[in-house]
């Protein structure tokens, strides 16, 4: 059987045993006397979703002045910063992203 118990500072932690019980620490789940370490699973980073680098490409303009990013937009599409994209909706530097992608 396996545990799913709270992230914690010190790993997956250890057994405990009170009478006849036996305890996962520091979680204090109680666990079945043949419980190993490898039967327990830590739950994921509290907010681990808000620290997730976005994902974007950068695109230098012909004339070498200008970048251009290329980055997946609230709807989940990729978008552009370049005129062609603000302009038609569609441009090179999104088409060689999926590309790449695909």
């Amino acid at each position: 059987m396996q545990y799913v118990v709270p992230r914690s500072n010190i790993g997956k932690g250890g057994f405990i045993q009170f009478g006849e019980i036996r305890y996962h620490v520091p979680s204090w789940t109680v666990v079945l006397p043949e419980t190993t370490i490898d039967d327990i699973i830590m739950e994921a980073k509290p907010f681990e979703e808000l620290f997730k680098e976005e994902e974007q490409w950068e695109f230098t303009s012909s004339n070498g002045k200008d970048k251009y990013i290329v980055r997946y937009n609230k709807d989940g599409n990729l978008s552009c910063s370049c005129w062609g994209y603000i302009a038609h909706r569609k441009c090179k530097h999104i088409k060689e992203v999926s590309d790449r992608t695909n």
